[in-house]
């Protein structure tokens, strides 16, 4: 009923106050997810093992940097740098080696010896280490790396027997889509270790929900239309299975475009993207079925006219003019 006030109608008035806010609250969703997303992704990545602080003579520093995750193959990349200063430090100020030292890397997958001369330049060296997750649970799939142990070993001497000296892990950096945990655990006066664990950074995780929202959304809409017009609620139009059509080949495009790559048979597959190349394949039934039934080919439908519904006349029968 539309209630009038002093001759004036309240009800346009008040219908179009609900939509603008209704867009109003549209806008200010997206602008707070996009600045959420935002945030997350300027905020992540960051890692820091440790600060070196001062550092005795005796005391060798190895910077250690993660580099990149590579969920697909359970490896993580790292570079090491030995630092010149204590008993690796030479006689000038230049980076490099005073002496002859060896790094000793010992990790779960293996141990790695890496030998430098005196008066090398140290420069980082990568070490890729196996690491324990699965992607198949992305984006929340999660590897950790049990304690990595590292050694410096100084020939002082210059005999080639390296001892065995006390030693400092340092590192930073970020890897991008990555939040990366370092937890230090010293073993010993001479050995220094470090425990890594890389999850998917929260912006990472936000991009992947967005996107499979979005997915859900098409056969929604799909749907929607189909049954509308299935229902003679709405004009069959042809053109329609190819706007369906194009819905059902982006899926697999927009699936791939998922940030880090789930392989096929991840649980996204088996929960989300399966059900929307379903629903869109039954959208596309109940269209066709509609365009037989409700088609130029099929049967008459009764033409609306400003007085009403006209039913078709039979066959070889004129309507009755109308007065």
């Amino acid at each position: 009923m539309i209630c009038h006030t002093d001759g004036v109608s309240t009800t346009p008035g008040r219908g179009i106050r609900r939509r603008r806010l209704s867009v109003a609250g549209i806008i200010a969703f997206v602008v707070v997810l996009y600045a959420t997303v935002v945030i997350l992704y300027a905020n992540s990545g960051q890692v820091e093992i440790t600060d070196p602080g001062e550092t005795g003579p005796t005391t060798a520093v190895v910077r250690i940097t993660p580099e990149r995750v590579d969920a697909a193959a359970d490896r993580m990349t790292f570079s090491l740098l030995p630092l010149p200063t204590g008993p690796l430090a030479g006689d000038d100020e230049a980076l490099t080696a005073g002496r002859d030292f060896v790094v000793l890397v010992n990790a779960p997958d293996g141990t790695r010896t890496f030998e430098f001369e005196a008066g090398q330049v140290l420069a980082p060296t990568e070490v890729t280490l196996a690491t324990e997750g699965s992607i198949e649970e992305w984006p929340f799939d999660r590897y950790t790396l049990a304690p990595v142990a590292i050694a410096v070993g100084v020939d002082a001497d210059g005999d080639g027997d390296a001892e065995a000296v006390p030693t400092l892990l340092v590192g930073d950096g970020s890897v991008t889509g990555w939040n990366i945990v370092a937890t230090g655990l010293p073993v010993d006066d001479e050995v220094d270790a470090v425990a890594f664990t890389a999850t998917r950074s929260g912006s990472t995780v936000a991009f992947g929900i967005v996107l499979l929202s979005l997915m859900v959304v098409m056969p929604v809409l799909v749907l929607t239309v189909s049954i509308s017009v299935y229902r003679g609620r709405r004009k069959v139009e042809a053109t329609l299975m190819s706007w369906i059509g194009a819905m059902l080949f982006a899926t697999i495009p927009l699936r791939n475009f998922l940030p880090g790559n789930p392989p096929i048979g991840s649980w996204v597959d088996y929960l989300i993207v399966l059900w929307v190349i379903a629903g869109l394949v039954v959208g596309l039934i109940v269209y066709v079925a509609a365009w037989l039934r409700l088609g130029p080919d099929g049967p008459a439908r009764s033409a609306p006219t400003a007085d009403g519904p006209v039913a078709s006349a039979p066959t070889g029968v004129s309507a009755p003019p109308r007065s």
